[in-house]
């Protein structure tokens, strides 16, 4: 890596928690992007970008103390969005009933929509027979533009993923208009608990790689 190629992931003084930026490293994207995060705080300054910000930072005064479930509803409320949308997998429609139910016991209009809408295959986007999980049958499809396009012609002022898988979830957020949130993230093997692959990452018989590379190393 270049040296001043952002890495604040091996920062160890987070000085930009505290607004000290004395012993940053050279690394830091706060002083080597200076003009670039300048422009960025002069787009924050917007109206709407503002509020948005400023409604994020009035849930902090319950932080630790709320489980993301009620931050997201917290959330809605500050920014006084009234109907909100659920884009879900198949897979946690379960869950997407409870969170619904949930939703409108607080007060919200829901549209719900399940990644399986408009019944695609694999066939639509021309995967390669011996690509698929048994080649010469149907595979179904997920379709995350066509529920963000149902989700946004319904006016849904907040979009809310629950478990799209990889990739679904970049591609709804791409084609949304409307903002977009995360409730929960896919993560069949650990239970929908991604971080899990990381925090277990140190047993002897871990299949993932998460010491320090080699040339990093000082």
């Amino acid at each position: 890596m270049k040296k001043d190629q952002p890495s604040c992931s091996y920062c160890r003084r987070k000085g930009c928690f505290n607004g000290d930026l004395s012993k940053a490293p050279e690394f830091c994207p706060s002083l080597t992007r200076t003009e670039l995060l300048d422009k960025a705080k002069e787009t924050l300054k917007e109206p709407d970008n503002q509020s948005m910000a400023q409604a994020v930072a009035r849930t902090w005064k319950e932080y630790g103390k709320l489980t993301r479930v009620e931050e997201t509803l917290e959330y809605a409320r500050l920014r006084g969005y009234k109907k909100l949308g659920v884009a879900f997998c198949v897979g946690l429609s379960q869950e997407a009933e409870l969170f619904t139910n949930l939703l409108i016991n607080e007060g919200f209009d829901v549209v719900s929509v399940c990644c399986m809408c408009g019944t695609l295959s694999s066939d639509d986007i021309a995967l390669p027979e011996e690509d698929k999980i048994i080649p010469g049958f149907r595979q179904p499809m997920c379709n995350p533009i066509g529920q963000a396009a149902v989700l946004d012609e319904e006016g849904c002022e907040l979009h809310v993923l629950l478990g799209l898988c990889v990739g679904d979830d970049t591609l709804f957020i791409k084609h949304a208009k409307a903002p977009v949130t995360v409730l929960a993230v896919k993560d069949r093997v650990l239970a929908h608990n991604s971080l899990g692959a990381l925090y277990t990452a140190k047993h002897i018989y871990t299949r993932i790689n998460t010491r320090r590379p080699k040339n990093l190393e000082k």
